[in-house]
């Protein structure tokens, strides 16, 4: 069988299996995203419409997005998140324990 950790066996219209790397596959869905149709977040690809809050599932961009243990969250869920686990701070900008901020877009990254 296809090594799935390298690529992934897809097939085309007439039924011929293409290899595509998995470089190039969702990492939501596991289908091809084309660049057309893609983000790129933290070296991982995503379809644009996988890429939503884990809460209301609402779809996110580049600028309006927080991640949190690998999940990602809008930035009003991700608040009521850490506010009902009581380690919410509004000082976003500065350095929460367990994460780093990141300056490029003003969130918090926590790991």
């Amino acid at each position: 069988g296809p090594n799935l950790s390298t690529s992934q066996t897809l097939f085309n219209l007439f039924g011929k299996q293409i290899r595509v790397p998995r470089s190039e596959l969702c990492t939501i869905c596991w289908r091809r995203a084309y660049p057309m149709d893609a983000l790129m977040v933290d070296r991982k690809k995503y379809h644009k419409s996988c890429f939503c809050c884990e809460h209301c599932r609402n779809k996110l961009s580049l600028g309006n997005y927080v991640s949190l243990h690998g999940h990602f969250y809008c930035l009003p869920h991700y608040k009521q998140l850490l506010k009902s686990k009581g380690i919410y701070d509004s000082g976003l900008g500065q350095n929460h324990p367990g994460g780093r901020l990141n300056k490029q877009r003003n969130l918090i990254m926590l790991y």
